[in-house]
């Protein structure tokens, strides 16, 4: 048993692990393929966005904010569905 285990494990990372030529290739991002697509078809190019969240912990600080927001409208949403039910008496 432990030993159909192992080489199912095995075999699972082998397929997982991509091969070196495939590793080595540089793959453009969906934002530059967008970009160069919008750039032919309108002549237009990219503007740099108003506020730059690459550089420090801008980013992480607006999802973390963001998440929290949600949570806090989800949680009450959730007390509102699950525990206030109107019209019913609590026992």
């Amino acid at each position: 048993m432990f030993k159909k285990a192992l080489l199912v494990l095995v075999i699972a990372a082998a397929v997982m692990i991509p091969p070196k030529a495939v590793a080595g290739e540089k793959w453009q991002g969906t934002d530059d393929l967008v970009d160069s697509k919008m750039k032919q078809i309108t002549g237009v190019s990219a503007r740099e966005p108003l506020i730059d969240i690459n550089q420090g912990n801008m980013g992480l600080f607006i999802f973390t904010a963001g998440g929290f927001s949600a949570g806090i409208v989800f949680g009450y949403q959730w007390r509102k569905i699950f525990h206030e039910k109107a019209g019913t008496k609590h026992d």
